[in-house]
């Protein structure tokens, strides 16, 4: 029965259990958490063996309860947990580094492009894709430059996420991108490469799940509404039983709607006018670890958290001793009986008024003043600040070594001071090499959603002819550390002054993200402005210079 399906089909469920775990970290969610590492939800979470009169769990459940987040805290008990948002911040760093400035997605002129009869070099305008100014359009907004942010930190996250491809004519006038996390996603794979995926989005209503199912196929998609609970898919509804689903029943043809009261299928087909698929798979690295040989979960990208929640789990035990410390570190006064104001009413017991500047003594004594010791103490205990703040340092440069981050990108101590702009450098180029390995995988699927974007844009919304498509765009990231100006400079005059470059090559090593034709006109533009150089006298003969040749 199809209200009886399990929600999410195997294998996934191995996976989705993963991303719950990374979820709560992510998510900066102390209880769920809690709740994972104590085994609260596992039918296993009865104690499994007795030693000496105390009861104890073994095997995974076991293990997990040593985490510090897994301690069972006794009722009553008002025990410190403090949870420092570490994972939250890995994840944005992790976008902030990859997307932080827009990727230039470009058409790049083929190389059997031809040149037209009497044109030169100065004279040949530049080249430009026909596509290219409608891709500016739709990857151009500063929408679709937020939607990146959020799927490369959900791919941090959960170690990927779904780039769909989206559009509704009463929102926009051109396709847009839409992240999906992972933990939204059933994919299929082959090769290793995207062949279908079904997205979804969730809507609660009491006990009652609803989850609109997308369906993605090369060329089609199929939305169908189903209501179940947060176990089950449930049965397929219609699709406008919901407010937030009804607006898609409009994508309905006359055909679709040609049919017999009652009849009406549940779930909405239409096709894209491509025949590629309408989404692709931004993976954050690979592989995870212990599913390399677990079939179709191998295909799945690792998170950035993956394989460091212990080490978070003692950033939020340390974290939280020192907050402990803080409580700890009130002073308290220890006062005799003697000084306290009886309320007068029964059970509301006796307290000591802290600005009262006079007492007198009872029977000629004051506590122990008839000793000429002190009738009060004080309790103020240590607050180990520089300790705790130590370990929990030692602890980001072990999550900074396994995730490959630089020291100075999680804010330690020993990566700060006086330094010079190489020592910087230096000090950043752990994060340059993981954000490099991590745009690998980001280029590819960017290049792939933009060509399917422009063939449904131009299906849905029309529009001039797109050429060639045949040729993937290419996409070029911007460095993470910016290099210095002063010494790009210096380096073009040092190559200039000892022709050890051409002014070509000097153009290309400052702007290594523009293409041949931009490098060219750059050239031409300078050797305008300098003039062109005086010949040789002993070699003169009065000819003419040929300006095509000479530049």
């Amino acid at each position: 029965m199809a209200d009886a399906t399990a929600w999410p089909p195997a294998p996934f469920d191995t996976a989705f259990a993963r991303f719950r775990e990374l979820d709560a970290w992510y998510a900066g969610n102390a209880a769920a958490l809690a709740e994972i590492y104590s085994g609260a939800t596992a039918a296993a979470a009865v104690p499994t063996h007795t030693v000496a009169g105390r009861k104890y769990r073994g095997g995974v459940l076991g293990s997990l309860s040593k985490m510090f987040l897994g301690q069972p805290i006794v009722e009553e008990e008002k025990r410190m947990r403090m949870h420092l948002p570490l994972a939250a911040d890995l994840c944005t760093l992790s976008a902030d580094l990859l997307f932080g400035e827009a990727p230039q997605i470009l058409f790049r002129k083929p190389d059997d492009v031809p040149l037209q009869e009497g044109d030169t070099r100065a004279s040949r305008k530049r080249w430009v894709h026909p596509a290219q100014s409608r891709l500016d359009d739709i990857t151009g907004a500063d929408e679709a430059h937020a939607e990146l942010l959020l799927a490369g930190e959900y791919s941090a996250a959960l170690g990927g996420s779904y780039l769909a491809v989206a559009w509704d004519k009463d929102v926009h006038d051109h396709v847009f991108p839409k992240a999906y996390a992972a933990d939204t996603a059933i994919p299929t794979f082959r090769h290793g490469r995207l062949a279908g995926v079904k997205l979804w989005t969730e809507y609660r209503d009491g006990n009652e799940v609803y989850r609109l199912v997308e369906e993605h196929k090369p060329g089609s998609i199929e939305y169908t509404l189903y209501r179940g609970t947060d176990r089950t898919l449930g049965a397929p509804v219609q699709i406008d039983t919901r407010a937030e689903t009804e607006h898609y029943a409009r994508m309905r043809t006359a055909a679709d709607l040609d049919v017999r009261v009652g009849e009406l299928p549940e779930t909405v087909a239409i096709g894209t006018g491509t025949t590629r698929l309408a989404v692709t798979y931004l993976k954050n690295a690979a592989p995870v670890r212990d599913w390399r040989k677990l079939g179709v979960l191998a295909d799945l990208g690792r998170s950035d958290l993956d394989g460091i929640q212990d080490v978070l789990d003692k950033v939020d035990m340390a974290w939280s001793s020192l907050m402990r410390d803080v409580e700890n570190g009130q002073g308290r006064l220890v006062v005799p009986e003697e000084m306290l104001d009886l309320s007068g009413r029964p059970g509301e017991g006796a307290n000591f008024d802290t600005y009262r500047q006079v007492f007198t003594p009872v029977n000629g004594t004051l506590g122990k003043a008839a000793d000429g010791s002190g009738p009060m103490s004080i309790v103020q205990f240590a607050i180990r600040v520089e300790e705790h703040l130590a370990v929990i340092e030692g602890l980001k440069k072990e999550i900074a070594s396994a995730i490959g981050y630089s020291e100075a990108h999680l804010g330690l101590d020993s990566a700060k001071g006086q330094r010079t702009a190489t020592e910087i450098d230096a000090d950043l180029s752990d994060s340059e090499r993981t954000r490099d390995k991590k745009a690998l995988y980001a280029k590819g699927a960017l290049a792939r959603w933009s060509v399917a974007a422009l063939e449904i844009d131009k299906t849905v919304f029309g529009g001039t002819d797109l050429g060639d498509m045949r040729r993937m765009p290419s996409v070029e990231f911007a460095p993470v550390s910016q290099a210095d100006p002063e010494k790009l400079a210096r380096t073009a005059q040092l190559l200039d002054a000892a022709r050890a470059a051409s002014r070509k090559e000097i153009v290309r090593s400052i702007h290594p993200d523009w293409d041949e034709d931009d490098i060219d006109a750059e050239v031409d533009l300078i050797m305008q402005e300098i003039g062109v150089p005086a010949p040789d006298p002993a070699g003169f003969t009065g000819d003419p210079i040929d300006d095509e040749t000479e530049a």
